[in-house]
C-alpha cells in the first residue's frame, strides 16, 4: 500500500512532493511507532557533527524527527536513489549523497563545507546498515570530516529501527514497516583532541580516531548492539580478589 502511495507522489513537482512525503512519513511514524528521545540537553547550539550507528533505511527520518526543530544534513549512500521509496525518503531530509567504499572524496569535502557554513551534518560512519544490529567497524572518513571541520562531535545511538523497517536485501524498495519502539539517545559533545590518549601510539591514526569516536556511540547502547566496539571482557586475573579471611584460631576446649 505505502509503496503505491510513494509511486503516486513521485509525479509531483519537487517542492510539493517533499512536503507531501514528509507528511506521509510523519503519519506512518506516528501510527506505527512509539519514540523516545534521550539526551536532548546535550545538543549544542553551534554546528556539530553527529555520528550514529546504522540499522535501517528508517534511520534518517527517525533522526530528523528526533532533532526537530534543529536541522542536519545527512550523508547517504547513492544507492538510495535506485528505488522510488528510498529516493523520496532521502528527499524528505537534507541529503549529501556519497558512494560508500569508493575513493570519491567530493562528498567529504561537501560535508566539511556544509559544517563550515554553519550547518550540522549527520553521518553513519559504518558506511552501511548493520545486518546483525550490532556495530561494525567504521570507515576512516568519519575522522577526516571531524578533523577538517573542527566542530564538536555528538555521538548518537539508535535502537529499534531494525525492527521497524527490517532490511530486505532482495528488494530495498519494498521494505515493510512494523510496529516498534524507537529510541534515540544523544551523548555529550566532544572534540577530537580529547581522544589523543586513546590513539597516540596507533599504527593507523585515522582509523584509531574513528574507532575512538565510535566507542562514544557504543557507550550509549545496550550491550547487544555494541558489536566490535564492545569493551573487552575482563581477564581472569582481573577478577575481584577473594575476600580476606582471618586466620583460623582453634577454639580452646571447654573445661
Amino acid at each position: 500500500m505505502i509503496h503505491n502511495v510513494f509511486a503516486l507522489l513521485s509525479i509531483l513537482p519537487a517542492r510539493p512532493r517533499r512536503a507531501a512525503v514528509r507528511k506521509l512519513m510523519d503519519t506512518v511514524w506516528h501510527l506505527r511507532t512509539t519514540e523516545e528521545v534521550i539526551g536532548r540537553e546535550n545538543l549544542p547550539s553551534e554546528p556539530c557533527l553527529f555520528i550514529c550507528n546504522h540499522l535501517s533505511n528508517a534511520d534518517g527520518f527517525t533522526l530528523d524527527r528526533a532533532l526537530r526543530p534543529l536541522k542536519a544534513y545527512f550523508l547517504a549512500g547513492i544507492k538510495l536513489q535506485s528505488t522510488v521509496m528510498t529516493r523520496l525518503g532521502t528527499e524528505a531530509v537534507d541529503t549529501i549523497f556519497i558512494r560508500p567504499n569508493s575513493s570519491d572524496i567530493e562528498p567529504i569535502k561537501r560535508a566539511v563545507e556544509t559544517l563550515k557554513e554553519g550547518h550540522s551534518v549527520l553521518i553513519f560512519p559504518e558506511g552501511g546498515r548493520s545486518r546483525t544490529g550490532a556495530l561494525t567497524q567504521a570507515k576512516k572518513g568519519a575522522s577526516l570530516i571531524a578533523r577538517r571541520a573542527g566542530v564538536p562531535i555528538v555521538p548518537v545511538a539508535l535502537t529499534g529501527t531494525e525492527k521497524f523497517m527490517p532490511i530486505d536485501d532482495r528488494d530495498m524498495g519494498r521494505e515493510q514497516v512494523r510496529r516498534s519502539h524507537l529510541t534515540v539517545r544523544f551523548g555529550k559533545p566532544f572534540h577530537l583532541d580529547e581522544l589523543e590518549a586513546e590513539t597516540a601510539e596507533s599504527e593507523d591514526p585515522r582509523q584509531a580516531l574513528t574507532d575512538a569516536m565510535m566507542r562514544r556511540v557504543a557507550e550509549l547502547m545496550p550491550p547487544e548492539y555494541r558489536g566490535v566496539y564492545a569493551p573487552p571482557a575482563p581477564k581472569a586475573n582481573d577478577a575481584a580478589p577473594a575476600p580476606h579471611l582471618a586466620p583460623h584460631t582453634p577454639s580452646q576446649p571447654s573445661r
